[in-house]
């Protein structure tokens, strides 16, 4: 019977690297690892943890998740150790069976797995468990392919749940849940049929919120201005998008301190004035905005992962 080397209490911590707005929409796994496994020492660990991150990045996907909904972890399980004895020294062979698993989280949903077995040998057990990792092939077509079903089943279940996600996020907008509501929108990757629709759905939650900060930020610029900080003035202004109802008043705002701006400063806002007369472009804004708001919602949130949630 095989002996699975973990610690069923074990906390996981996420592998979270830099996120950017440039990740959303990106089919991405967050490499989820153990704090420890029996035989291998944290150099080991982390060795093993790279080699997953290789094998994902090869693949084409990004190895650090945007939302963090979607991971990729390991299970070590020893199927057979034996000590061959030598002249001099001992040899410890080692088979391992090595497997990847790429799991939705909150739905508990396996999209793909695969499992392999490693052989390693060393002069003890640790290092026969580290010659086995050292053998993992990045390159290994059948890894390859494990992922790349795995991203058809991942757009095939957001395009399954399209509707479901732009309902929840309608819910969470009119509890003026509008960061969350924004996250939820854009953890559809853009290769979903759908993903045109949840941008827009983002844009008009993006609006709402607009709305309701609007008079905030036009206070803010106000004591930016009575600061006579007019640099800082302007760019709280240039963030009231024209949609909002006090966009009038921080034009107004604007055309009251022009004469008072350098002449960066009055190259830059008459760039941002561009911008709003431009349909196209303010559109690009307004997605740049939702994707920052998207990628600070899921930075706000915690990283920790109970590894029998993952794996039940």
């Amino acid at each position: 019977m095989m002996k699975y080397l973990y610690t069923i209490t074990l906390l996981f911590s996420l592998a979270l690297n830099a996120q950017t707005a440039g990740d959303v929409g990106k089919i991405s796994l967050s490499v989820v690892m153990p704090d420890n496994i029996e035989n291998l020492d944290s150099s080991q660990l982390s060795r093993l943890e790279s080699k997953i991150s290789q094998i994902v990045t090869h693949a084409g996907i990004s190895a650090s998740g945007y939302d963090n909904s979607i991971v990729i972890y390991p299970k070590l399980s020893l199927v057979e150790s034996n000590v061959v004895e030598g002249g001099m020294q001992n040899l410890t062979v080692v088979s391992v069976d090595f497997g990847l698993f790429v799991k939705q989280i909150e739905g508990n949903i396996l999209f793909s797995s695969i499992s392999k077995t490693l052989k390693g040998s060393g002069a003890t057990k640790e290092l026969a468990y580290a010659n086995a990792i050292s053998r993992i092939g990045v390159n290994d077509a059948e890894y390859q392919a494990f992922l790349e079903k795995s991203k058809t089943k991942i757009i095939q279940y957001y395009e399954s749940k399209c509707s479901d996600i732009v309902k929840k996020a309608d819910v969470l907008a009119k509890t003026q849940q509008y960061e969350q509501a924004i996250g939820l929108l854009l953890s559809v990757p853009e290769a979903a049929t759908c993903y045109d629709q949840v941008q827009t759905k983002s844009i008009e939650v993006y609006k709402i919120l607009q709305k309701q900060n609007c008079a905030k930020q036009l206070q803010l610029a106000n004591n930016s201005l009575a600061a006579k900080d007019y640099g800082n003035t302007l760019d709280l202004l240039s963030a009231i998008d024209p949609a909002s109802p006090c966009f009038q008043d921080s034009q107004k705002m604007a055309k009251s301190i022009e004469a008072k701006l350098n002449a960066e400063e009055k190259k830059e806002w008459d760039f941002q004035m561009r911008q709003y007369n431009d349909s196209v472009a303010l559109e690009k804004q307004r997605i740049s905005a939702v994707k920052d708001i998207a990628v600070a919602y899921y930075k706000s949130q915690t990283s920790d992962i109970n590894y029998t949630l993952i794996v039940k």
